[in-house]
């Protein structure tokens, strides 16, 4: 019984020090300051049901219907890259995340309506929807200053959209997160639908961790249900660290059609949250533990291999989106790309193909 304690004990503090890393609960509203930070404008679809603190906005129990917000997130200037500093009890805008504004919108019209004004507002090379599904153990408010940190660091472009989705924002509730995918899926397929509706020129849909499950099922039940016009709009379909079984993934990759395209898939070997679930479900890999490659590739899938970069706080699980590494890398991409357009009277390469030249030990391009 002892021995039964202290595995107990061991697999717990292992999973503690794995987990997708809530430490934020609360969307406090500041006013911005001046060259100390940025507002970044998201909209937002989610299916948790609203908070008794209204400080936390949504909690992580379920909702029968979907709600959507607008939401402006601050972002102060003074952190380093690829990190968030969660907003205290007295919340203070120069060192720390918050939000700046705040509205509900009245639905699925409406939520369009903002997209469309949004898009007509953006450049020309950034008329794009950009949907981030978050992961396991992550709070209304965290999801939240996720997305915004990537907006930031990696100057991304287009109309911020996150889905935000039941999970118990506790490090426990793993199981419950899991359920809570299947309750999820096909709201998420109806929010990309309705981007897909959208002015853009293409929907950019990326999921974290167990949101990638969540991803993956909800483009196999549009694809199901016959929405190739749907499907079409998506590219890229970007998953990080998916905490996918290696099988589950093969049935849900063989059952949508057509595929997003590119189709890409961020892994590495260093990632401890997925050992974690490896061990969890009795020894069967995961997904984004990139242990056979080559298997993606053959499927037409680009994999982007992080499992050199140790420099996300040492757990592995969101280098995706904090590694300073990656953040130069991908910031480097834009600056050739925006040089060879410049230098080819218009003419661009992809940011995969000017990733492959950039850091090519990364990229694993479909076979």
């Amino acid at each position: 019984m002892e021995s039964s304690r202290v595995r107990w004990g061991a697999f717990l503090m292992l999973l503690a020090v794995a987990a997708c890393g809530n430490t934020g609960d609360n969307v406090p509203l500041v006013s911005p300051i001046p060259d100390a930070g940025t507002t970044h404008p998201l909209l937002v679809a989610t299916n948790r049901a609203p908070a008794e603190d209204p400080l936390e906005r949504f909690s992580g129990e379920r909702a029968g219907a979907l709600a959507f917000e607008d939401v402006s997130v601050w972002v102060p200037a003074d952190r380093a890259p690829g990190t968030i500093a969660f907003p205290t009890e007295t919340p203070r805008p120069e060192t720390q995340f918050a939000t700046t504004a705040m509205r509900s919108l009245s639905g699925r019209a409406e939520l369009l309506a903002n997209i469309n004004a949004r898009l007509a507002e953006a450049p020309a090379d950034e008329k794009i929807v950009f949907i981030f599904v978050h992961g396991y153990n992550v709070s209304y408010a965290a999801g939240l200053y996720r997305q915004a940190q990537m907006l930031e660091d990696f100057q991304a472009g287009g109309v911020g959209m996150l889905f935000s989705w039941p999970s118990s924002g506790r490090l426990l509730g793993y199981v419950y997160d899991r359920d809570s995918v299947q309750f999820a899926r096909d709201d998420l397929a109806e929010v990309i639908s309705v981007a897909a509706q959208s002015n853009a020129e293409s929907v950019f849909l990326m999921g974290h961790s167990m949101g990638t499950l969540l991803v993956m099922e909800a483009l196999r039940q549009l694809s199901l249900s016959g929405e190739r016009q749907v499907l079409s709009r998506i590219s890229p379909l970007v998953l990080a660290s998916p905490d996918i079984d290696v099988d589950v993934f093969r049935l849900q990759h063989d059952a949508i059609e057509p595929r997003p395209d590119p189709f890409i898939v961020m892994v590495s070997q260093r990632d401890n949250a997925l050992r974690v679930s490896h061990t969890i479900r009795g020894g069967h890999p995961r997904v984004g533990e990139g242990q056979d490659i080559q298997a993606l590739q053959e499927g037409g899938i680009t994999v982007v291999d992080l499992s050199t970069l140790d420099d996300d706080g040492g757990i592995g699980h969101t280098t995706f989106a904090s590694s300073p590494t990656l953040i130069r890398i991908f910031g480097e991409v834009s600056t050739m790309q925006q040089t060879i357009q410049e230098a080819g009277n218009g003419q661009s390469a992809s940011p995969l193909e000017i990733l492959r030249i950039r850091a090519g030990n990364l990229l694993h391009p479909p076979r």
